[in-house]
């Protein structure tokens, strides 16, 4: 007679506290805090906290700043389960740092994504989810079962929403990406919103981390524009992006994007501008987040839920 198979183990090792505790709530699984420790000389330990033979397991940790440590953490982690005899382990990465390193542009150029994918199988990950991956090329080259989720049926729902409290239809909308590359991301949002309007930003980047705004491409004068992303780094892309959408007739802002960096002068990059509504998920948990935070809980726990691992 066929036994029943245990439970998955649901563990955190500390970069998204908020989301991992929503998660085992909505999962029905214990979560277990794993302590990460540290050496005198700053070598990272992290260990399997008791016998994990036979289970499934399931770490959620988002390799976002400081980006190599959240890393190392992860791939120690990993190595001491697979060394105790775990079944699987499913690695949940709200945020999949490196992601945007995916391609060589120039001669000596690494492909540093796909390096951490591989350094994951290594150290004996079985499944990696992420949520709004940066790079469709680079997901699919990755060397080993993934799953992508996305937070755009999320935002959507807070955006429609906001709509409708403030009597508004879809015809006053614009669904707006910040740049021609971003255009099918944005295209799929816009089915939530039938009937509203889509642009486009035309930038192009000097330097890294720079960008300059050309020009807007599509329906934007008097409308309310909601500019969708995945991420907001340092926001001098998101920045450009307004300040074109304003001058030319857009009637207000909304922004949503599932991946908050906020590095170096992004809080200084936004002051000033106008804008009603900000969603960030909470694939990175700041101390004092910008915008308003809106869980991915709901997409990982249906996941650990319907996994067919168990």
């Amino acid at each position: 007679m066929e036994t029943q198979r245990q439970k998955p183990l649901l563990f955190t090792l500390g970069s998204n506290p908020n989301l991992a505790e929503q998660t085992s709530k909505l999962s029905g699984l214990p979560l277990i805090n794993v302590q990460v420790g540290h050496f005198a000389d700053g070598e990272t330990i992290v260990k399997a906290p008791y016998d994990v033979s036979g289970r499934d397991c399931f770490v959620i940790h988002s390799t976002c700043p400081p980006v190599n440590e959240r890393l190392m953490e992860l791939l120690i982690f990993v190595d001491a389960l697979k060394r105790n005899g775990a079944q699987s382990i499913t690695a949940l990465m709200p945020y999949y740092g490196y992601a945007r390193q995916d391609r060589i542009l120039n001669q000596g150029d690494p492909i540093t994504g796909l390096l951490m994918g591989e350094m994951l199988r290594k150290a004996g990950v079985t499944k990696i989810v992420t949520v709004d991956f940066h790079s469709s090329r680079l997901l699919s080259a990755l060397p080993l079962p993934h799953v992508d989720l996305s937070a755009e049926g999320l935002f959507a729902e807070r955006f429609a929403e906001t709509v409708r409290k403030n009597g508004l239809s879809n015809s006053d909308l614009s669904l707006v990406s910040t740049d021609h590359g971003a255009l099918e991301r944005v295209a799929v949002f816009a089915r939530h919103f039938p009937g509203a309007a889509t642009a486009y930003a035309e930038k192009f980047r000097p330097a890294a981390n720079v960008a300059l705004v050309q020009a807007i491409q599509g329906d934007v004068e008097g409308k309310i524009c909601l500019l969708y992303d995945d991420i907001i780094d340092t926001a001098g892309t998101l920045r450009a992006a307004i300040e074109a959408l304003y001058k030319k007739g857009a009637k207000d802002v909304w922004v949503a994007a599932t991946h908050g960096l906020f590095s170096d002068d992004a809080v200084k990059n936004l002051s000033g501008l106008k804008i009603s509504h900000m969603l960030i998920s909470d694939s990175i948990e700041r101390p004092s987040p910008i915008g308003e935070s809106v869980s991915l809980a709901p997409l990982l726990s249906d996941f650990i839920l319907n996994d067919s691992l168990w």
